[in-house]
């Protein structure tokens, strides 16, 4: 095969896995932005359209475990919602500090908050958090159910909006993507980075997409569903050895016509999700693992792109700047300028993406910039980890040591391991 024939099969294959699935990504990028954009507020505050009618009531459930004096800002801001049916139950997990008497000093100030002490570990088959939601949903008397992570600050309007958009589009169940707060370099980098990645990988935006029967997203950090829908798909016990049962609740809800959407909720919540770079990666390594019940092939998708898509940048500048200095004669036209101008294309197309997910996440767009020297590698090594569970089943979340095959099918009678200490 002539050199220049071997050259134009590289130099096509990369501009084709390089700038031009950056340039695709981008576009659906915009796409997905829009479909998920059903959270507004009118220029005076509340829902930008409302729906006339009584209101009904929602239950907020916040599980938390050993979140000490951290609780208060989350309890506080459910408290505050400018909802006018609601209340709120706080479940004490088993916390060994003072996560319970933080939340029954706010119970005795706050008369719509009620407080849920789970001191005893979760049965067979369980995880900690299921179990701590399935024994909330037990004295929660809404006709909606509002789960929010302990970890959450609500804006006041929050629920108002959220509720009616559920209403108006008769939506049973309604997720929010928050704002990712950030205490320190490497949660800005990486958070955003890793919280995007797994947009892609499990297609969040195509949920909104009521005929796409693909799969199904839902964001548990804020998740909005109606009793009726939940009951129907038979609650927590249903998801209850599931890591990331939010996941498979929103496949349940759309399984049964429950309508299930994702909207970005960045002026509506924020979340910082870890406070170290250990955290960040046990926490998205677990739930790379776990989102798709310990299959490995979406995480391979991931490593495929990041070496491929991504990193290809580098070699493929290299040896545009090469041929510079080594010019050859080609068949097909100036090779040189081919490999220099997709490079270019390549990085640009990518810096942007990248800018606008951080932005997005309302973190610098200029972390794009690191992407290649840290970011990059880094979500390289968290996929690497997320694919050892894989091959071990062992994951470790809040103090508990869980090692079991979660079932393949979710249901009623799904089977699963037991936790060790």
């Amino acid at each position: 095969m002539p050199v220049d024939t071997r050259e134009l099969i590289i130099l096509m294959a990369y501009l084709a896995l390089g700038p031009f699935a950056w340039g695709f990504f981008l576009f659906v990028m915009h796409l997905g932005r829009k479909r998920m954009t059903l959270m507004q507020r009118s220029p005076t505050g509340g829902p930008l359209i409302d729906v006339p009618g009584e209101k009904p009531s929602v239950s907020i459930l916040i599980p938390a475990k050993d979140e000490g004096e951290r609780i208060r800002s989350c309890i506080l801001s459910a408290i505050k919602q400018d909802y006018p049916k609601v209340g709120v139950i706080a479940i004490d997990d088993r916390s060994s500090d003072n996560t319970g008497a933080v939340m029954d000093e706010m119970a005795r100030e706050h008369p719509n908050l009620r407080v849920l002490h789970v001191t005893e570990p979760p049965a067979e088959g369980w995880t900690g958090k299921n179990n701590a939601l399935h024994q909330g949903s037990k004295i929660a008397t809404g006709d909606w159910l509002l789960f929010v992570d302990s970890d959450v600050v609500l804006q006041p309007d929050a629920l108002t909006v959220g509720m009616a958009v559920v209403r108006r589009k008769n939506f049973g169940m309604l997720s929010l993507l928050p704002t990712l707060e950030s205490g320190s370099l490497w949660e800005s980098i990486m958070v955003p980075l890793c919280a995007g990645a797994a947009s892609s990988m499990y297609l969040i935006a195509m949920n909104n997409i009521g005929e796409y029967k693909g799969g199904a997203f839902a964001n548990g950090q804020f998740m909005l569903m109606s009793r009726a829908g939940y009951d129907k798909i038979g609650g927590h016990v249903t998801v209850r050895d599931r890591y990331c049962e939010d996941v498979a609740i929103a496949k349940l809800f759309k399984e049964n016509g429950l309508r299930p959407r994702v909207s970005w909720g960045t002026d509506f919540c924020s979340v910082r999700m870890y406070s170290s770079l250990a955290a960040v990666i046990r926490g998205w390594s677990r739930i790379y693992y776990a989102a798709k019940v310990g299959s490995p092939w979406r995480i391979l998708a991931g490593v495929f792109w990041l070496l491929f898509c991504s990193f290809s940048v580098i070699p493929a500048l290299a040896f545009g700047l090469y041929r510079v200095g080594h010019p050859v004669p080609a068949s097909f036209g100036n090779v040189t300028a081919s490999w220099l101008i997709g490079a270019g294309a390549h990085f640009g197309f990518m810096t942007i993406a990248l800018s606008l997910l951080y932005r997005w996440s309302r973190n610098p767009a200029r972390n794009a910039l690191l992407f290649l020297p840290i970011g990059g590698p880094m979500l390289l090594y968290i996929f690497g980890k997320a694919l050892k569970m894989c091959v071990t089943k062992k994951v470790e979340w809040r103090g508990t040591a869980y090692q079991h095959a979660m079932a393949a099918n979710i249901g009623p009678t799904s089977a699963a391991g037991s936790p060790t200490r």
